[in-house]
């Protein structure tokens, strides 16, 4: 019986007659289950699995307490191939369970290079985490996000932008970057490409556009831009279009409900379509009851561009009637009650409410005279613009950098903000155009037009200035057309 005992290496415990009689009892079970299963098709083998099998041999060990004859009433030789059979199988069964690494290593190992992939940027990712995702090492990764912070932060990634990006497997297996595109705003993008010597070569590459003429328009209901928004006038082309008019119009006075307005502007689209911003002021058309006031804009032989009327006549002026945007005038020139001393006085320059903190634009080009506290005009600046006109703004909040004594300002400049100081019921500005250093009303001063165009200029202004009409009259507000130049360059060909 000995001879048996290397084949099936069964450590035999007994401690007590009752524990060995029942140990004697399960391993009898055991036994007659092994017989079973040897004798039984093939058709039932799988339902005593190798696992089973083997869970019971290992219980087999735990428990014996008696010979081999007795527990299994044949030779260990018999039992041993099945036990060599069973062990066979589960091997094969625990590869099979194995495989999460193995299948993601074949699965990486049948992925061709190089790879044109789209990554699009959610809430929480970084360039790193991107390229790392896509299978990127992370050093390769760090690189690409070192050569784009050159030119752009890349921690300021929009969510919902697509990246896109080509990569491949150096010679040593690592999978690089080989093109890289970023887009930084719809007007621009970052190109990343890499070089023969292992180099990254990035640039930035700005987006074509098509430049349109865009209408919009509409009768006057509130203020111009109130009106302006409603109708579709960018706010930056309301403001072109105010200080346009400036010279002869005063919006708070002159323009009235029921009245209309009609512009023609440039409008920057992509190829898609997308409007992605606007360009200049190109045409518009104030009808103020009956009185209709249309500006050109024209650039001379010199490459200076401003706005004439039909005459050909520089609508720019000397000086600027209303020097704010957007304020409503408060009070006029003339004899009036002060709203402090309730004497009644006269009031020598026109008030415009508006905010703290409203820009105040230049009246004209000139050298400013003063820029300090002056009694009851509280923050005071005062402009000279020639030995004859001077302009003056009062109760002002700050002065605009750079705006001291002596220094030279242009028409348009922004040169201080609205405020309350001095003697002052509320924020407003206080504004006075002088006349040999005495103030006058700003409505009486008849200010000498710009440029006047003659000979050819004129011609061409006129000839460009129907266009304009032809082009106003053949697309509908609301809408876009192409521009004059490349119309001019169809009909040409």
């Amino acid at each position: 019986m000995n001879e048996y005992a290397y084949s099936y290496p069964v450590k035999i415990v007994c401690r007590s007659a009752a524990m060995s009689r029942i140990r004697k009892l399960r391993l009898s079970w055991f036994a007659a289950g092994v017989a079973f299963s040897i004798g039984c098709t093939s058709a039932l083998t799988p339902i005593f699995d190798s696992r089973n099998l083997v869970a019971s041999i290992e219980e087999s060990e735990m428990v014996a307490s008696a010979s081999l004859e007795e527990i299994v009433g044949a030779a260990p030789a018999d039992i041993t191939p099945q036990i060599v059979l069973e062990s066979e199988t589960s091997t094969e069964e625990y590869a099979k369970t194995d495989t999460g690494s193995n299948e993601k290593a074949s699965a990486e190992d049948n992925i061709s290079y190089p790879r044109s992939l789209e990554l699009k940027v959610s809430k929480g990712d970084t360039l790193v985490s991107l390229l790392s995702d896509a299978g990127v090492s992370k050093e390769e990764a760090k690189n690409t996000f070192d050569a784009v912070r050159t030119i752009f932060n890349p921690r300021k990634l929009d969510v919902g932008s697509t990246i896109k990006v080509k990569i491949d497997k150096s010679s040593s297996g690592e999978v690089i970057v080989r093109e890289f595109k970023l887009p930084m705003s719809v007007l621009s993008t970052i190109e990343l490409t890499r070089t023969k010597d292992d180099q990254f070569n990035i640039k930035k590459i700005n987006v074509p556009l098509t430049k349109k003429l865009a209408r919009a328009g509409g009768s006057i209901d509130s203020s111009i831009y109130k009106t302006g928004a409603d109708i579709g006038i960018p706010a930056s082309m309301l403001n072109d279009i105010v200080n346009a008019y400036s010279y002869d119009i005063d919006f708070q006075r002159d323009v009235k409900k029921g009245d209309a307005i009609d512009v023609l502007f440039e409008r920057m689209e992509t190829k898609d379509g997308k409007v992605v911003g606007n360009g200049n002021l190109v045409f518009s058309q104030l009808t103020l009851g009956n009185r209709e006031v249309k500006i050109y804009r024209y650039t001379d032989k010199n490459g200076n561009a401003d706005f004439y009327n039909e005459k050909g006549e520089s609508i720019r002026k000397a000086l600027l009637r209303t020097p704010i945007n957007g304020a409503r005038m408060t009070s006029a020139f003339g004899m009036r009650e002060h709203p402090i001393s309730g004497y009644t006085k006269m009031h020598r320059g026109v008030d415009f409410g508006a905010p703290t903190g409203t820009p105040v634009y230049a009246a004209g080009d000139g050298v400013v005279d003063s820029a300090s506290v002056k009694s009851g005009y509280g923050k005071y600046l005062k402009i000279n613009h020639n030995k004859k006109y001077s302009s003056a703004y009062a109760h002002l909040s700050r002065f605009a950098s750079g705006v001291s004594p002596g220094k030279k300002v242009k028409q348009g400049q922004i040169v201080a903000y609205v405020g309350s100081t001095g003697a002052s019921t509320g924020p407003h500005l206080h504004y006075e155009i002088m006349v040999n250093n005495e103030q006058v009303n700003p409505a009486n001063v008849k200010f000498k037009t710009g440029n006047m165009l003659q000979g050819k200029e004129l011609a061409g202004f006129r000839s460009n200035m129907n266009k304009i009409e032809a082009k106003l009259a053949s697309v509908e507000r609301g809408r876009t057309v192409a521009m004059l130049e490349e119309a001019n360059k169809k009909s040409a060909e």
